[in-house]
Parts: structure tokens; C-alpha cells; sequence
């Protein structure tokens, strides 16, 4: 029976050393049954590729002091340097002595006032790790358009052995910003590689010496143990809230049942005055919640507005900082710009006219950062979730600067990150406490028209987001800001009659907005040819069978008017 089991173990880990994709396949997969099989082909990868930790006080000396921050964390400190030693991920490195340790996260972060560093243990989902690194990672930074449109400067692009290293400036940044990056990529002969993030002010040479000394006291090892999620995230309802604002949040906030809400093509235009009216009939149901989108650059839509409210309904109103649509991403970001602080005005002019609604709305700002299809996603602007902090905080001041007083604020990473990296980890993001009011949760079913992806249930995709969200956003509300289900590669109609079963699961969910229209296939010359089909009235059984479900949902209206 040993042998036998031994042999099980030798088969799976040749699998995951052969077949790199095939980890890919399973990180994509929500289902337990893949996130069982995808940690334990780590762990046995892990295990036996990489060195076992000998010694973790190697070269410190007298060491004054060792704290345990969390499970699995060390940190020791001698009269000039500190250790971190982080098990959960299997490496450690040294830093001055006046560095703060960031320790409850899946990456390691380390800062003083003259710069930052950020350590992870990454994985490669393909065979080349030099190709996937270059690809998943470093395409933006490396692209000399993107480079020349964005105003930033590549000064090093270096390998020697297994470590690459890269550096760059932006160009044009304020005074108490860290202008330039150093990045280093330090690959192992197994799916592992780690990643090191510096920052730092371009004329602050001694920094580069402790870059130094942070590489050379690098060591990585055979990871043990779990890493602890974070804590202490709850929302603060701001004292500026008007009195209707506080009272609809708290209503949302308490209920029991579930509002609903909807998007559909030419929201702002036909949507609202012609296609919504007529599912409503149809569904013999109106949608307390409707989602819109806009660019930066917009003006905020003050009829539009105006129009739902009197109509009892609350806006979803969506601002990307982007101004192609996300769809030149190697050409001009706004997004870098709102960080060195030259679209300020275009904030103040949405903000004012926002403040002159007066009346509750949702605003999601720059959803899915952690991935790689936004222009404002950390993959395009450094590789630095700071960036999007910085600038959703920028946003949030010049609002409470212009008295805005109505914004319900919804922070909304992607369910995956791509590149699915730690560094990419959707904590990475979170603006504070005192910035978010609302974690929005996004899980589409896809469908099968493209090459990998696969099918899935309502109650995988959202199960899986419960299970990573709920011990850290536990105390908020939650709003699945758009989502909907393909009927390319399964039976649409079944998975809606499959989510009204399971949405009981998740009482966190306050409001549910389905995306009914479609996503078109890009690579094509063919004109609209849809991909994956979200239309909520593609057939009368998937019609009927939300009608059938909505009849347990009346949560009555959201405004009392």
C-alpha cells in the first residue's frame, strides 16, 4: 500500500514538473476539487524540489530581539538590520533596521521614508518561465510604445544566471512620489520563481547599496504552513453622508432578502427608456439597480441620474480611468497621469456635478484592477497595486473636497488575478477602511468558446470568491456589481434555476446585477460576432426561469419617495 502511494505521488509530481499547462488548467478551475489537487501538486513540488530551511539566523550575528507576528512569520533583529523570515511562503531577506514590515499578507512588504520593497514567491503556469515572466509580467514595462506614451524611462534590462533585473523611471512625477523601480525576477529549476520590487527616489543612490544587501541576504526554501488573512477590515460610514444616503446603506445593509439590478446595451439611451421597461414587463419585476459605465473624461450623466431616481431606482455608476475603452493598453494611460496629478481638474468638474445630484449612488471605481485587460490595472502602471491605492484615494479626497456627500463607494477586484501572482493578490488593492463602502464581488460563467476556459456553476464561482473573501471582508456589505452566464458550452437555463438554489449560501450579497448583453470575439475581422452570449432574454427558458426565481425577492423599494 506505501509503495503504491509512493508511486501516486511520483506520477502527479512528474505531471506538474512536466506539464505546466495542466497547473494552469487547474488554477483557472474554481471547483474544491481543483484547489485540492492544485495545493497539493504545489506542496509535493515544494517539497521535493526546493531546499529545506537550515538555518533562518544564517549571518545575523547578536540578534536583540524575535517577534512572531503571525503563524509561520519570524522576524529577528540584530543592532542594524531585521530578518523576516516568512515560512508560509518559503524565503527571507534582511532590511535596515528602519524598514516596517508588512507581514499578514501573500507577499512580503517592507517600507521606511526612503523607499519600498515588496518580496513574493510566484508560480510559472508554462513551461518557459523566461517567456511566461516576460509575457505575464514585464510586456508593458519592457514595450517601447508604451514606454514613449506613458513618458517612462527602461535604464536596465540585465541577466546573469538565474536572476533577471529591470529598471525604470517615471518620468514627471511629483516630489514625495518614488519615481524610479528596480524589479528582480529570481528563477529556481521548478515552477517557483520570486519576485523583488524596489522603489525608491532616482537621486537616491545609497539606496541602491541596500538593494544590494536585500539580494545578497535573500534565501528561499521549501515553504511551510499557510498565510494567515489579514484583519481589521470593516467599513466607516462617513460623517458627511446625507441623511438619505446613511438610511439607504443601512437599509441595503440589513436586509434580509436581495435587491436586483440589471445592464443592457445603449443603457443610457435605449436601455433605460425602451429595452429595461419591456424585460420588466416580461419578468413582471423592476429592477431596483441599474449599471452603467463611463470613461474618464465623461460627464457624469446628471438626466440619466435624475431620470432613475425618479423612478426609484439606484445608479451602479462605474467610472474606468481609461480613455480607449481598455483596449489600446500598450498606448496612453490616463491613469498614470491622475498619479503624477494632472487630471485633477477633470475629477473636480465629475465631483461637482455628482455633489449637484444630491442623491444616493453607488460608485465603482477602476473594477478589476488585478487584472491584465484594464488600463489601469497594476500590470499596465508598474506592477504597483500602490498606484491604484494612491489614485483611489486621490479620487476620494478631491470628492469630500468638492462636498460630495452621496457616493456609496464599491471596491471590486476581479474574482482571479491575472497574472495570478501574490504580488496581484486582491488585498493589494484595498484603498483603507475609510474608502470603501461596499465590496464588489465579479464571477462571470464564461462559457467554452475559447481555448481553456470551462464551464461554471453559479455556486463554484461564488463559492470559491466566499471562501477567499470571507475572512477578510466579512463585516461589509456585498454587491456582485455584473455578472451573468454564457449558453455557449452548457444549459443556461439550468444554471439560473442552479443560482437561485444556491444564492441562500452567500447572505453577505446585498444586490446582484446581471449583465444582460454579450462579449464579441476580438480576433476577427468578422463584425460583431458574439463570443459569449449574457443576454438575460437570449431564450424564453432562460427568461422564465428568472422569473421564476425573482418571485422569492421583494425586498420592497430602495427609496422611500
Amino acid at each position: 500500500m506505501i509503495a503504491l502511494k509512493n508511486k501516486i505521488i511520483a506520477a502527479a509530481l512528474s505531471l506538474a514538473i512536466i506539464s505546466a499547462p495542466s497547473m494552469y488548467i487547474l488554477y483557472k478551475s474554481s471547483s474544491p476539487a481543483a484547489a485540492t489537487a492544485k495545493s497539493y501538486i504545489k506542496h509535493l513540488i515544494n517539497k521535493a524540489s526546493l531546499p529545506p530551511l537550515l538555518n533562518d539566523k544564517k549571518g545575523l550575528g547578536t540578534i536583540l530581539n524575535k517577534t512572531s507576528p503571525q503563524k509561520d512569520k519570524i522576524i529577528y533583529e540584530t543592532d542594524s538590520v531585521k530578518r523576516f523570515v516568512n515560512q508560509a511562503e518559503g524565503f527571507y531577506f534582511d532590511v535596515p533596521k528602519n524598514f516596517e514590515l508588512l507581514t499578514d499578507r501573500p507577499y512580503a512588504s517592507a517600507e521606511s521614508s526612503e523607499g519600498k520593497i515588496v518580496v513574493s514567491r510566484e508560480w510559472v503556469f508554462e513551461n518557459n518561465a523566461d517567456e511566461y515572466i516576460a509575457y505575464y509580467l514585464n510586456r508593458f514595462i519592457l514595450n517601447p510604445e508604451f514606454q514613449k506614451e506613458n513618458n517612462i524611462t527602461l535604464t536596465e534590462n540585465k541577466s546573469k544566471g538565474s536572476m533577471q533585473t529591470i529598471s525604470a523611471v517615471i518620468n514627471d512625477l511629483p516630489d514625495d512620489k518614488f519615481d524610479k523601480y528596480t524589479y528582480v525576477f529570481i528563477k529556481t529549476r521548478t515552477p517557483n520563481f520570486y519576485r523583488l520590487m524596489f522603489k525608491y527616489k532616482s537621486d537616491n543612490t545609497e539606496f541602491e547599496s541596500c538593494i544590494e544587501e536585500v539580494i545578497s541576504s535573500f534565501q528561499y526554501f521549501s515553504p511551510s504552513g499557510k498565510t494567515s488573512a489579514p484583519t481589521g477590515f470593516e467599513p466607516v460610514i462617513p460623517a458627511q453622508w446625507t441623511k438619505e444616503t446613511t438610511g439607504l446603506y443601512k437599509k441595503i445593509q440589513n436586509t434580509d432578502s436581495l435587491y436586483w439590478g440589471i445592464f443592457t446595451q445603449d443603457i443610457f439611451d435605449m436601455g433605460i427608456k425602451k429595452t429595461i421597461p419591456a424585460l420588466e414587463k416580461k419578468l413582471d419585476y423592476k429592477f431596483p439597480v441599474i449599471l452603467c459605465y463611463l470613461q474618464l473624461g465623461s460627464e457624469f450623466p446628471l438626466e440619466f441620474m435624475n431620470k432613475n431616481y425618479r423612478e426609484n431606482r439606484l445608479a451602479e455608476l462605474t467610472l474606468q480611468t481609461t480613455f480607449s475603452n481598455n483596449e489600446r493598453l500598450f498606448g496612453y494611460t490616463p491613469f498614470l497621469d491622475i498619479y503624477r496629478g494632472k487630471k485633477d481638474e477633470q475629477i473636480r468638474t465629475f465631483a461637482r456635478k455628482a455633489k449637484e445630484f444630491g442623491r444616493p449612488f453607488l460608485f465603482r471605481l477602476n473594477n478589476e484592477p488585478n487584472s491584465d485587460w484594464t488600463s489601469y490595472s497594476a500590470v499596465v502602471a508598474m506592477s504597483d497595486p500602490d498606484i491604484y491605492v494612491d489614485n483611489w484615494r486621490r479620487f476620494y479626497r478631491i470628492f469630500k473636497e468638492e462636498g460630495v456627500n452621496n457616493a456609496i463607494w464599491i471596491f471590486n477586484p476581479n474574482d482571479r488575478s491575472y497574472p495570478p501572482c501574490n504580488w496581484n493578490d486582491f488585498t493589494a488593492f484595498y484603498p483603507g477602511n475609510e474608502y470603501v463602502h461596499f465590496i464588489g464581488i465579479t464571477g462571470y460563467n464564461n462559457g467554452t468558446y475559447y481555448k481553456n476556459e470551462k464551464w461554471r456553476e453559479f455556486d463554484a464561482i461564488y463559492g470559491d470568491i466566499s471562501r477567499r473573501y470571507l475572512p477578510v471582508f466579512e463585516k461589509f456589505p456585498w454587491i456582485i456589481t455584473e455578472f451573468s452566464s454564457s449558453s455557449i458550452g452548457g444549459d443556461k437555463a439550468l444554471w439560473i434555476r442552479n443560482m437561485f438554489k444556491n444564492l441562500h449560501k452567500y447572505p453577505n450579497i446585498k444586490i446582484a446585477v446581471w449583465f444582460s448583453y454579450a462579449d464579441f470575439e476580438i480576433n476577427t475581422d468578422e463584425e460583431k460576432k458574439v463570443s459569449r452570449p449574457y443576454w438575460l432574454d437570449e431564450t424564453e427558458e432562460t427568461l422564465n426561469e428568472f422569473k421564476k426565481g425573482l418571485q422569492k425577492y421583494n425586498a420592497g423599494p430602495l427609496f422611500n419617495h
